[in-house]
């Protein structure tokens, strides 16, 4: 389920086998509202913020934050272009003794430059 925070609430501890956790009632923007466990003294989260999370027992309102791998900031597009700049600088600097790491990233740089001008 995905919601937005609207509201945080500390409700102290809850201990058991695994160790002891604090308790966070988080209300969502839907009215929807569960109870969240965690080691910090804070909620992960935010007000305001988008989660992602999972019920994990209805009858007491419990549930927990499901992990969402971060977005590609750059597209495919952009990697591929990224990548055949750096190799062709590679090839560029491959017959140049005193060339190094630095100048075929500085070339790959400015080869990526001139694609997107």
């Amino acid at each position: 389920m995905k919601g937005k925070i609207k509201f945080i609430q500390e409700k102290g501890e809850w201990s058991n086998s695994s160790g002891t956790f604090n308790k966070f009632q988080v209300t969502f923007d839907d009215g929807q509202s569960y109870q969240f466990l965690g080691k910090s003294t804070t909620f992960k989260k935010a007000v305001g913020d988008e989660v992602e999370y999972e019920i994990t027992n209805k009858q007491y309102g419990t549930a927990r934050l499901t992990y969402t791998p971060p977005q590609a900031t750059q597209s495919k597009d952009v990697t591929i272009s990224k990548l055949a700049c750096l190799k062709a600088a590679a090839e560029f600097n491959a017959g140049r003794p005193q060339s190094d790491r630095v100048s075929v990233v500085e070339d790959a740089k400015h080869f990526y430059n001139w694609i997107i001008s």
